[in-house]
């Protein structure tokens, strides 16, 4: 089950790393940190303007935790993950 406060603690251990400037972010792309930050933001929206559709929003929320913390596990993003041919 997922919660509030979970979300709460991911986002900001994904704040922290960006601004420690975590040396695995150092490796992205512009566009993949562009891609990271778009779903950090969308998650905080959420957080912000849905707080009685949150659990409705579940799959959405940890789908775009993932690819908010690409890179700092060493994890490949979910749409790459997905559409390999080992998944088909």
């Amino acid at each position: 089950m997922l919660c509030r406060d979970d979300v709460v603690w991911a986002l900001e251990f994904i704040r922290k790393k960006m601004a420690e400037q975590d040396s695995r972010l150092k490796e992205l792309t512009q566009p993949r940190l562009l891609k990271n930050f778009e779903s950090f933001a969308e998650v905080s929206m959420m957080l912000v303007h849905r707080r009685s559709a949150f659990d409705q929003e579940a799959d959405r929320i940890k789908s775009c935790l993932k690819e908010a913390s690409y890179g700092l596990f060493g994890n490949e993003p979910p749409s790459e993950r997905d559409s390999s041919p080992a998944n088909d």
